[in-house]
């Protein structure tokens, strides 16, 4: 049995350790909030500029557009979003390893978010060819729009033949699923859900063209998918890690508890044997007289 020294050691160092989670997961839970809030903000003039884009490819024949066309030159590219740090229960492993074999053998064009990304397909001796750093943990339309420059630049440039993004995907504090979604080339099928605010049946006509006017909506949308993508997964990560610290939280109280229980054993034990060694002394004493 332990001497109540080492027990109570044993406690501080548990203690400590609780305060830590417990400070963790209000942290966490505050910043989950915060990311949903701007989510929402985000989604509804995302849902106008989807709703723009459907009108086009719905009402305008012969519509020819780089963002079109799916370059067959190219190689696939797999925009990876994780997080920057772990802690984070099954957050990293399951978004990550659903990436993994959601791409295929050979040539394959990476761009990763998050340390979490970069050192899991080091790992998987996969070259990444595009990093971002820190747009895991400060999801900003500045960052997500220099992103979306850069792939719109490759993908002009015939560098990608098609362009997909792997993300964890927020429902609820209990439930995020990581999930992919096809950024480029555009297609009317990827507005299935987006219903038109006017029907009507004859071609409108876009000043100054409609290839120019998608040229300018397609960024925005792409900005739309991919911000409202790391916003979710940073939601996801948050809440995975506010769960974790609060069950972290209870096995920390339950070690108490059972540190409790043994510490008190020890002080019964050691003063058990306190008076075991009186006693003896005493019957030595009466021995010798």
């Amino acid at each position: 049995m332990r001497n109540t020294s080492d027990i109570n050691n044993s406690i501080r160092a548990v203690r400590q350790t609780s305060q830590i989670t417990n400070a963790m997961k209000l942290i966490s839970t505050s910043k989950m909030q915060k990311a949903n809030a701007r989510y929402e903000a985000n989604r509804i003039y995302f849902d106008r500029v989807r709703s723009a884009l459907k009108d086009i490819l719905t009402h305008s024949r012969e519509l020819h557009h780089t963002f079109l066309e799916k370059h067959e030159s190219g190689i696939p590219a797999y925009v990876v979003i994780a997080a920057d740090k772990g802690l984070a229960g099954a957050y990293n492993h399951n978004v990550l390893n659903f990436a993994f074999d959601k791409m295929p053998e050979g040539d394959k064009f990476v761009i990763s978010i998050g340390q979490e990304t970069r050192a899991f397909f080091s790992r998987k001796k996969i070259p990444i060819d595009v990093e971002y750093l820190h747009v895991a943990q400060n999801p900003t339309l500045y960052e997500t729009r220099r992103l979306v420059e850069d792939i719109s630049k490759m993908y002009k440039e015939g560098i990608m033949s098609e362009v997909n993004l792997i993300y964890t995907r927020y429902f609820s504090t209990v439930k995020q699923k990581p999930v992919s979604i096809k950024l480029l080339p555009v297609e009317l099928t990827d507005f299935d859900d987006v219903k038109l605010e006017t029907e009507y049946g004859t071609e409108l006509d876009y000043h100054p063209s409609a290839s120019q006017v998608f040229d300018t909506l397609v960024p925005q949308y792409i900005v739309g998918l991919v911000y409202g993508a790391v916003v979710q997964a940073y939601a996801s990560e948050n809440s995975a890690r506010m769960v974790a610290m609060d069950n972290a939280s209870r096995n920390a109280s339950e070690m108490m508890s059972r540190l409790s229980i043994e510490m008190n054993h020890a002080r019964q034990y050691a003063v058990t044997r306190e008076i075991t060694e009186i006693v003896g002394a005493l019957d030595a004493m009466a021995e010798e007289e």
